[in-house]
């Protein structure tokens, strides 16, 4: 018998590589590297000479990714969305099972009960939910998990002292099988390890083949390619949907209550973008479609995690290392994946642009003094803001502005050039830590360290722009998750980049321009930081009516008919990028001199939530984005953490169910209805807000021209078939 003739399943060859994956990544490294060694990539430390044990439990621990990722993809095949909710899916019920378990002793197995029902519903809800946003933008409707997120981090922090009466999760969860233990390379392995990669095994072996044997595993595949073919095909797709997020659900459950047991739970970190990103990038690696490929990924990140802890102590080095691996990814695969997923890269299409004031009614008094007074108004609170808010608190009204800039850059890059950026605060960190750097350990003119903070922050966007040529989608959005991991954990450590940072504990002297102008006081600051705020909206304002802002626009709505015209795609989105970036960084490098440069201020979360504001803003309005941006970090300001979570998700998810195209949206909707009101004051007739208005009386005698003709013709044809 050949043995090289024989043939196996599909389904067989991948179980194989996703066990054998990790088992060759921990084998080569162990046998290479051996025990004593320690490397580093561009600071980063890498998992090399890592006892054995620490890295079969780094691949235990990277199957829960692995469990978060079966999640992504299942939604991401269905929807054709990024589920940033899918982490906290079963958060809540896992959370409520545990503390069931804990606090009031119930039996294990129905605390788990508990977990898998709860998880399956909240799924099923999810899902009725996100219908509203079935002819919305995918951009809509991920925006809308990210609204989600946050509330369950909510109900996350108040589950404790709702069931158990305390103020946190406990830290031991007592299981059956905790007392099956196993020691390898001098880690003590128990039961509950062994339970993550039983259960994961069988949740990927029962996943892969439910969607390769059973008829609704197909139909949802089917759907995945073209839901809109398969729907006219009589599949489903609905209920397939619901099908889907229902698993989803339960992956997200059960990867949660096995996490518990053997990490502990956090609070709030089980739905963290660092977790998630963990999570996004073993989804990437398997083309946001192969579990078993996942199942390796998962693994190999969870060593790559475990590695990075042994070798630095800091459990989150590993972080900035995902940028490259799913850059590396996408790139990688970017041909097997377009023709699946050109399908579902039309994010943008249908993002509402919002239209002028019609030229018939521009030269009305009313409407004159209205667009004199708005901005007037706009200026008198800008002024009056430390005032308003005390002027002991003149260093917030700074962070409010600043973050406005930041909210101009992401309309710029993501309303008006189509590219999805949820690392916008990444640029901003580039910058303080330039500017910081110069002027701590060079003594540099504020000017010209701003400058420099400008180039590196479009030099930057630049080169993460360059993958955005090749990578379809909403898939940009993870690379620049990435990027926002890479800043934090990389770039802004003291431990890898001492040298361009500022020393650990100093502060930057706000400078005295030219001698005259002392900036030292926070009041003069702010004042300061609002002029450039304003320069920056003048500037995208400028920029949206030129060419270039044309050019953003035809690109976005319509690629290739853009191209079609003698638009470039390359240069048209690097000059997106460099724009977006370099506002960004001059407002990073303006909060440098407000408070100190280190990665707590340039989190990964406060680059989800910029971008959360700018779109319930409006992110094609620029006035709309800058307002909702700084009204929610006011909010973030003076109402505590609980309260900010709360406003922030079910606000969020309030507006955005009411109003997809944000609170611009419902702006201009009452802007065009008082038009109406003064069209019809005016007696003038103004079609583009009119639209079903009726004509003159000329065009009743067409009308009644072609009532005639169509009797005439249903008359002939009574005739002919009394004939017959």
């Amino acid at each position: 018998m050949n043995l090289s003739q024989i043939s196996l399943p599909r389904w067989s060859v991948r179980l194989i590589q996703a066990v054998a994956w990790p088992l060759a990544v921990v084998l080569a490294v162990e046998l290479c590297f051996g025990r004593s060694k320690t490397s580093h990539w561009i600071g980063v430390p890498v998992p090399t000479g890592v006892p054995l044990g620490i890295l079969l439990n780094g691949a235990i621990l990277g199957m829960l990714y692995a469990l978060l990722a079966f999640g992504l993809i299942l939604v991401y095949r269905a929807n054709r969305i990024i589920n940033f909710a899918h982490a906290g899916l079963g958060l809540v019920p896992a959370v409520t099972g545990l503390l069931l378990i804990t606090n009031r002793n119930w039996p294990y197995w129905a605390g788990l009960i508990v977990m898998l029902v709860g998880s399956a519903l909240t799924g099923g809800v999810v899902e009725l939910l996100m219908r509203r946003f079935g002819q919305s933008p995918r951009l809509i409707a991920t925006v809308f998990t990210i609204g989600l997120a946050l509330i369950f981090v909510y109900l996350e922090l108040r589950l404790p002292d709702w069931i158990g009466g305390t103020s946190g999760v406990p830290f031991n969860f007592p299981t059956p099988y905790t007392h099956f233990k196993l020691t390898i390379g001098s880690v003590i392995f128990n039961g509950d390890y062994f339970a993550i990669v039983i259960a994961t095994l069988l949740v990927c072996a029962g996943l892969t083949a439910f969607l390769r044997y059973t008829r609704v595993g197909i139909a949802v595949r089917a759907s995945a390619e073209n839901a809109d073919q398969a729907a006219l095909l009589g599949v489903p797709v609905a209920r397939l949907s619901t099908i889907v997020w229902v698993v989803a659900g339960l992956c997200s459950g059960v990867a949660v209550f096995l996490q518990a047991p053997v990490t502990a739970l956090p609070s709030g970190g089980s739905v963290s973008p660092l977790v998630l990103l963990y999570g996004l990038a073993t989804a990437v690696v398997a083309r946001m479609e192969s579990l078993p490929i996942a199942l390796a990924a998962g693994a190999a990140i969870g060593i790559v995690q475990q590695g990075a802890f042994a070798g630095s102590s800091r459990p989150d080095d590993a972080a900035a290392l995902m940028l490259p691996i799913i850059v590396g990814a996408l790139l990688f695969q970017r041909r097997r994946m377009s023709r699946a997923y050109d399908t579902g890269i039309a994010s943008y299409r249908t993002l509402q642009e919002f239209r002028p004031i019609p030229i018939e009614l521009r030269s009305l008094p009313e409407v004159r003094r209205a667009r004199i007074a708005l901005p007037a108004l706009a200026v008198a609170l800008a002024l009056a803001a430390p005032w308003i808010v005390g002027t002991g608190r003149s260093s917030f009204c700074t962070q409010a502005v600043l973050a406005g800039m930041v909210a101009v850059s992401l309309v710029v890059l993501s309303g008006w050039a189509g590219q999805i950026s949820l690392g916008q605060f990444a640029f901003a960190g580039v910058g303080a830590a330039v500017a910081g750097g110069l002027a701590v350990r060079h003594n540099e003119d504020f000017f010209v360290a701003l400058l420099a903070a400008t180039i590196a922050g479009a030099v930057v966007a630049v080169i993460i722009g360059i993958p955005a040529l090749r990578v379809p989608g909403l898939f940009l959005a993870v690379v620049t998750l990435g990027l926002a991991a890479t800043v934090q954990y990389g770039l802004l450590s003291r431990a890898h980049f001492a040298w361009l940072l500022p020393p650990n504990g100093s502060y930057i002297t706000k400078p005295n321009l030219y001698g005259r102008i002392d900036l030292s006081s926070d009041l003069r600051y702010y004042y300061l930081c609002a002029i450039f705020l304003a320069l920056a909206c003048l500037s995208a304002w400028s920029l949206r009516h030129s060419r270039s802002g044309r050019l953003f626009i035809g690109m976005r709505d319509n690629e290739r008919a853009a191209q079609s015209f003698g638009a470039n795609a390359t240069n048209t989105r690097l000059a997106a990028f460099a724009i977006s970036g370099a506002i960004a960084a001059l407002a990073g490098a303006l909060s440098a001199y407000q408070s100190q440069v280190d990665p707590g201020s340039f989190q990964m979360d406060v680059s989800l939530t910029a971008f959360l504001y700018a779109v319930v803003g409006g992110l094609t309005s620029l006035p709309g984005a800058v307002l909702a941006t700084i009204g929610f970090t006011a909010i973030s300001y003076f109402g505590g953490p609980q309260l900010s979570v709360l406003a922030s998700g079910v606000g969020v998810s309030l507006v955005l169910l009411v109003f997809p195209g944000g609170l611009a949206q419902a702006a201009h909707r009452g802007r065009d209805g008082l038009l109406r009101w003064l069209a019809d004051r005016h007696e003038l007739h103004v079609p583009s807000l009119v639209a079903d208005s009726r004509q003159p009386d000329e065009s009743d005698a067409d009308d009644e021209v072609l009532r005639s003709a169509a009797d005439r013709v249903q008359k002939i044809r009574v005739g002919a078939g009394s004939a017959r």
